[in-house]
């Protein structure tokens, strides 16, 4: 809160604080504090006083050498179009030579945010975390990040940055500007920009959309009618003029893209808004802060955010219509269901994503029903999310519309396996002797505990979801309590779907009877912290349950080649493990404490606690034992984990 002009309290310290221009127009300002190092407010109001008077004279020096606003967009407007001539020029030769089309895009991409980050912060260029949400909220993901990073030390390294002072005092000179520092430094910030909107252009340059070609064809057009329009005794007088009448109207619409974007840029300061990739992250942290949301919620939400921003082409909550949560659904049921894999999903157009699932089986296109709804739930979140930070979208009409309606009582949606195809699952190599490390799925005379040989069994024997049991550490199993046992947790590398899910579950006896408390000791021994090391991707971001996936796959495929097709899935293992309690007559809120399942009846739910873990331990023994063939082997550990290997830049399968 302001105590005096200019001055206010963080903490126990007075700072002083002002908006400054920026030397780039005569409305672009930048917020300035200062601390004044004091807690008492007279001494603070004396040294805000002296400040202000340096900064108004200040203010009047800078005004006083400022390019004018028209030749500071003249100058952008120059530069940009030039160097999109060169780009032009540079993508036709990529093209010749049969260059990877995406790879010249993305060095675009990266080359376009280096220049514009050094327009922004000069010789201290850097990325920070400001710098760092914006390039998030534009679509880039953190590989980018990290590349432009590494592209500012090398502009500086090879000379690229600063460029060249000619280029710069050419500029001044043909707009007639006087060559002082200020302007110089103007100037330059005006080239780098210029130079960074042309580089970012990629749509234009690499997906053939042409506005420019549009324009000269509607041009000619209209030049030709002109030329045969009738005398202007004949015409009424509301027709419109010839087209060679209008040459200056059609320059300024060769000119629309980068002006229009000048004056959006002005319009921002007069009428400041937050862009909806940032409000859903304020949002998504405050709700993780206070447990209404998991940290998984909040990524999907932000990332939705993302792709809605993409889709859309702009970040502003004001311009977004319900008709646009609509037509973003259609987008995503024609979206390729392995979208997001790839670091370039997340910066090549939308557009080129659409055309590549074009040319897929259809069974690899469109996402499925109930993740359209969730997503589509999602958007009506953030919608509200918009509204309660005072940036509603322009039109929201809300989205149970868009959300399809399930029919039935969802009994046996899910399928589920049958004892008998497990049992054919547990006589692959894997549990009984295989080739080698690399050969899993082929019969021979090795056995190596990993993630392939006891997720499967955690899952069937524990019934928890993919994440609580890829993600586990070695030190969430009490392998040395009376009632051994895993506690299911938010860590470091996952979180939990709801509060509900944090539990204690005991091991069932036939992990301990295959050696699962050996494994983990072994783990423990040489230091590992992951109860599964071999799941964690070179990405930080992969969750290690899509990294065990690969291995699944060739499982499920190779021991029941009709479970795909069946809808037969990693999740139908917990499936299964519910409905053969249920079958021996296990109660459902005993069911509910081992699932990780919110209890929604009152007395079993808010007025008692979580069943024992000897209750618990009663309930898992009474499972039918698909495992009970198999013999125990001595523990060994592949060779990634043994020796502390770092993990592959592309997930390779754990299983053969």
């Amino acid at each position: 809160m302001a105590v005096a002009q200019n001055v206010f309290k963080r903490g126990a310290i007075y700072w002083w604080r002002r908006r400054l221009p920026d030397g780039t127009s005569s409305r672009a300002l930048v917020l300035v504090e200062i601390s004044l190092r004091t807690k008492s407010v007279e001494l603070a109001k004396l040294l805000a006083a002296e400040v202000t008077l340096v900064s108004e004279h200040l203010i009047r020096d800078i005004r006083r050498e400022m390019i004018n606003p028209e030749d500071a967009k003249q100058i952008l407007v120059t530069v940009a179009k030039r160097q999109s001539a060169k780009l032009d020029a540079i993508a036709a030769a990529d093209v010749a030579y049969g260059d990877d089309v995406e790879a010249s895009r993305l060095a675009d991409v990266v080359a376009g945010w280096t220049n514009r980050i050094f327009a922004a912060h000069g010789d201290a260029a850097s990325i920070g975390e400001h710098e760092e949400r914006e390039m998030k909220a534009a679509g880039l993901d953190q590989t980018v990040i990290d590349t432009v990073k590494q592209h500012l030390d090398f502009y500086r390294l090879q000379g690229i940055y600063p460029p060249p002072p000619g280029r710069i005092s050419d500029l001044l000179e043909e707009r007639g500007i006087p060559d002082t520092k200020v302007n110089f430094q103007q100037a330059q910030q005006l080239y780098l920009r210029g130079v960074s909107a042309a580089l970012l252009d990629t749509r234009r340059r690499w997906t053939g959309i042409r506005p420019d070609d549009d324009a000269l064809l509607q041009a000619a057009l209209v030049a030709d009618a002109g030329a045969i329009a009738p005398p202007a005794h004949l015409r009424p007088s509301s027709a419109p003029l010839p087209a060679r009448q209008m040459p200056e109207f059609q320059q300024e619409e060769d000119d629309f893209d980068v002006e229009d974007e000048i004056e959006e840029d002005d319009d921002d300061l007069e009428e400041p808004t937050r862009g909806l990739v940032e409000i859903v992250e304020r949002a998504a942290g405050q709700n993780v802060k206070s447990d209404d949301w998991t940290e998984k919620t909040a990524k999907q939400h932000v990332a939705l955010a993302k792709l809605f921003v993409r889709f859309v082409g702009h970040d502003n909550p004001a311009k977004m219509r319900q008709s646009h949560i609509s037509d973003f659904k259609v987008t995503l049921s024609e979206m390729p269901k392995n979208y997001g894999k790839s670091p370039r999903d997340h910066v090549i157009p939308l557009i080129d994503i659409l055309t590549r699932a074009k040319d897929m089986p259809p069974e690899q296109v469109g996402l499925a029903q109930g993740t359209l709804n969730r997503h589509m739930t999602q958007m009506g979140n953030i919608a509200d999310i918009c509204k309660h930070a005072g940036f509603p979208f322009g039109n929201f009409e809300g989205v149970s519309g868009l959300r399809s309606k399930k029919k039935g009582s969802g009994r046996g949606e899910r399928a589920r396996f049958s004892t008998d195809e497990l049992r054919l699952l547990f006589n692959l190599p894997i549990w009984n002797g295989c080739d080698g490390e690399d050969s899993r799925l082929s019969p021979g005379d090795s056995t190596f505990h990993d993630a392939s040989y006891w997720v499967p069994m955690l899952a069937l024997y524990h019934g928890p979801r993919r994440e609580e049991y890829c993600g586990l550490l070695v030190s969430e199993v009490e392998a040395d309590a009376e009632v051994p046992a895993i506690i299911i947790e938010p860590n470091f590398v996952r979180g939990l779907k709801n509060t509900d899910s944090k539990r204690r579950v005991p091991v069932h006896p036939e992990l301990i009877r295959l050696g699962f408390l050996e494994y983990v000791a072994a783990l423990k021994d040489i230091g590992h912290v992951l109860l599964f090391p071999e799941l964690r991707a070179a990405a930080p971001s992969t969750p290690m349950g899509d990294v065990f996936d690969e291995a699944w796959q060739d499982m499920r495929v190779a021991a029941i080649p009709s479970a795909k097709e069946d809808g037969k899935v990693l999740h139908s293992l917990r499936h299964w493990c519910n409905n053969e309690m249920k079958q021996v007559g296990v109660a459902a809120e005993i069911r509910k404490d081992i699932l990780g399942h919110t209890n929604d009846d009152t007395n079993e739910g808010r007025y008692s606690d979580a069943a024992r873990l000897r209750v618990m331990a009663e309930a898992l023994a009474q499972l039918p034992q698909p495992t009970a063939h198999l013999s125990r082997f001595p523990i060994r550990l592949i060779e990634r984990v043994e020796k502390h290997l770092a993990p592959p830049t592309k997930a390779r399968k754990s299983a053969p």
